[in-house]
């Protein structure tokens, strides 16, 4: 291999990743379980700070727990920014919390129940917080706000690190096909082109976004070393 290629095989290599991640978006709405990805430990925080009271009933003009669990699950899916989601999942679950669920929203979030039952009731009256009962619902939106945070960013990566995963085998597989096409079967299976489509498919996905910087980097590297030979 000619060291003046290598650009060209950079970029067709980061083509060939480029090509992976856009099949990988082409079948999304075949198979909608890919935009799902990472919402199931968001799905299991927001259903602990949306309990429901005794007798299962949801708090009165609030969604219910499945209602929330859709609105955000559908947010999630279309892609929306990550800040507006935890602002609209913060959002819903304070509008959830009432003196019947307070309680148990208090053991999830390490507050009071009983003041938080007293904030739930003064915001139902429009009665005006007292001090302890303020500071208390502060400590509330403060933890509350910290672990939508945490949730939502390890989805984010879950996702990214599936999606990324994903392409990486669907790279891999496009360079199989690839080198099957042009050796043939006998000529490409157990043998060294097939290792070598193997290790083009696997760094086809990590040298995607940074194939055409790379392969400038190296074209003006090379032509550098070849003025200073001359």
């Amino acid at each position: 291999m000619n060291v003046a290629d290598l650009p060209q095989i950079i970029t067709a290599v980061g083509g060939l990743g480029t090509a992976a991640f856009g099949l990988l978006e082409a079948a999304k709405p075949v198979n909608p379980w890919i935009n799902r990805i990472g919402f199931g430990g968001i799905r299991q925080t927001v259903a602990r700070l949306t309990p429901a009271d005794s007798s299962g009933t949801p708090p009165v003009n609030a969604l219910p727990q499945a209602g929330i669990l859709a609105s955000l699950e559908a947010n999630w899916i279309n892609g929306t920014d990550l800040g507006s989601q935890k602002a609209i999942a913060k959002s819903l679950i304070k509008l959830h919390m009432s003196t019947a669920n307070a309680a148990a929203l208090g053991q999830a979030t390490n507050v009071d129940g009983a003041t938080l039952a007293q904030v739930a009731g003064c915001m139902t009256t429009g009665t005006s917080l007292t001090q302890p009962q303020s500071d208390a619902y502060a400590r509330f939106d403060l933890i509350v706000t910290a672990q939508l945070d945490e949730c939502y960013q390890r989805a984010d990566q879950t996702y990214r690190n599936w999606t990324r995963a994903l392409a990486a085998v669907i790279a891999v597989l496009l360079a199989l096909g690839g080198g099957w096409v042009l050796m043939g079967t006998c000529g490409f299976f157990l043998h060294r082109e097939m290792a070598e489509a193997l290790l083009i498919g696997l760094l086809a996905t990590p040298l995607a976004p940074v194939a055409k910087d790379l392969s400038t980097a190296l074209a003006t590297a090379v032509n550098t070393l070849q003025l200073v030979k001359r």
